[in-house]
């Protein structure tokens, strides 16, 4: 059945879609009409590309992509062989299910699972997703402080924790905001499972379909995937040297029944850029005029090497900001801990969304949370985390400036480097390379609502020990080179 199959493929060259990606899409056309079935071989790169009149490294890369989805998999001297059908986005239009699913699951961005499974692979340079420097890890002493709290309070694992989070660690948040000058009461304070887990609580509050989202240009690609599951429709501002650009925000006000304003002004990911006070400032009375809150994303601001940054814009006094500060990139990414402060009224609300979804968060790690921050220790850690960080960044810095193809602007702060690449380089197609050889990063457009950025990388360097560090660029600047080369 299968003899002839690879001579209906029908490639063409002048088509804007790379001949890899072609080649994958007619592969999964075939196994979802059930022409090609799990088990059978392909041909050898070789005979696939002299089939599809292609050079070998186009076939490589295909069947490099087809692994990673897991639509293929290769035994060494035996071949490669269809293994099942395409991943994620696909599963919702291919499952034979009487009824449809009603959640857009087939809209999500991919990219956000790439990043994760890259890191679980242990064997990769992991420069796209985002850990703690190995020899600052908190782990162990942050596992010590835990047992010793709870070896005088055996009694908190029997105790159920409110939906607002675990009342000790939410009037601890009290002291711990104003080292970013956040006056805030109790019940104006609410412990969720990591930002995420915030954006998402927000958008179930607020957001319907049809309502408008403005977002920076180019952002964080999982508040648009929680924006979008509700059916908003988002609205994109790019960013200058001061951040988002408050001159066509205006114009978006006058035009669009806006609900909120999601920024992640100081240390932007993936850009780095920090919002200047002033422009804060003017958000903020933006925002109140046309009376539209602003969602403030602070997961970075206590990571700043040298000057503090302009303080959150929840500071400057309003009840229309709703702010986030997630403790995952000062401890580790695993702890899905995030404080959430708002107005009473929307906490209250808030916590009924939350109560639907998930009782409270894990009380286990609020309390270690708790016990770690009452001691102290958390802000000593930060300190050694900066330490670390800046060792790395100019580390970064030197290795990347040997090479002529990578231009960066250093961050005031941050875990992400913001990288230009020459524009006949797509990163996207970059990271098979990349990936191939032993290294991973996030492609600019992974991180754009509109496909920009194509020629852009974002960096996280924070993971990875210094020697690693230092494979992983020799590794971007020799990937970059052989893309040249074999670029078609």
């Amino acid at each position: 059945m299968t003899k002839n199959i690879w001579e209906e493929f029908a490639i063409n060259a002048k088509d804007k879609m790379p001949l890899y990606k072609q080649i994958i899409h007619q592969v999964e056309g075939m196994v979802h009409d059930g022409r090609l079935k799990p088990g059978t071989r392909l041909p050898s790169e070789r005979k696939m590309a002299k089939l599809l009149n292609v050079s070998r490294m186009t076939i490589t890369l295909a069947n490099e992509e087809m692994k990673a989805r897991g639509m293929v998999r290769s035994h060494q001297g035996s071949g490669t062989f269809i293994l099942r059908g395409p991943r994620a986005k696909e599963v919702e239009r291919d499952l034979d299910l009487p009824v449809e699913f009603a959640y857009p699951t087939g809209e999500i961005n991919q990219g956000m699972d790439e990043i994760m499974r890259h890191g679980e692979n242990t064997h990769l340079i992991n420069l796209a997703g985002v850990g703690t420097a190995p020899e600052v890890h908190p782990g162990i002493e942050l596992s010590q402080c835990f047992s010793e709290h709870l070896r005088k309070n055996p009694i908190l694992l029997q105790l159920p924790s409110p939906t607002q989070g675990y009342e000790p660690l939410r009037l601890e948040m009290i002291s711990w905001l104003k080292k970013v000058k956040i006056e805030v009461k109790l019940n104006e304070i609410m412990i969720v499972s990591g930002a995420m887990q915030g954006l998402d609580l927000i958008s179930r509050l607020f957001l319907k379909p049809g309502d408008y989202v403005v977002m920076e240009e180019p952002g964080f690609l999982g508040a648009a995937d929680a924006f979008k599951a509700t059916g908003a429709k988002i609205l994109r501002i790019t960013l200058d040297e001061e951040g988002i650009r408050l001159d066509s925000l205006e114009n978006m006000l006058m035009q669009f029944p806006i609900k909120f304003i999601y920024v992640n002004p100081t240390y932007q990911n993936p850009t780095g850029v920090t919002m200047s006070l002033k422009r804060r400032k003017k958000l903020l009375e933006l925002c109140s005029k046309y009376g539209v809150l602003i969602v403030e994303d602070d997961p970075f601001s206590l990571l700043y090497f040298e000057d503090k940054p302009a303080p959150p814009i929840k500071s400057l006094g309003s009840d229309n900001v709703i702010y986030i500060q997630s403790f995952s990139k000062y401890l580790y990414p695993g702890i899905r801990l995030a404080v959430l402060v708002a107005n009473e009224g929307i906490i209250h609300n808030l916590s009924k969304v939350k109560q639907r979804v998930d009782l409270h968060s894990n009380n286990l790690t609020q309390i270690a949370l708790h016990a770690y921050i009452s001691e102290g220790n958390l802000e000593n850690h930060i300190w050694k985390l900066k330490s670390a960080y800046l060792e790395r960044l100019h580390l970064m810095k030197e290795l990347l400036n040997e090479g002529p193809y990578i231009h960066c602007k250093l961050p005031e702060g941050g875990v992400f480097l913001w990288c230009k690449v020459p524009k006949e380089i797509p990163t996207d197609r970059l990271l098979e390379f990349a990936v191939k050889n032993g290294f991973t990063f996030v492609p600019g457009n992974w991180m754009s609502g509109v496909g920009m950025f194509e020629n852009y990388i974002r960096l996280a360097y924070t993971h990875p020990s210094l020697e690693w560090l230092k494979k992983g660029i020799k590794l971007l600047h020799h990937t970059i080179l052989e893309y040249k080369e074999y670029q078609f």
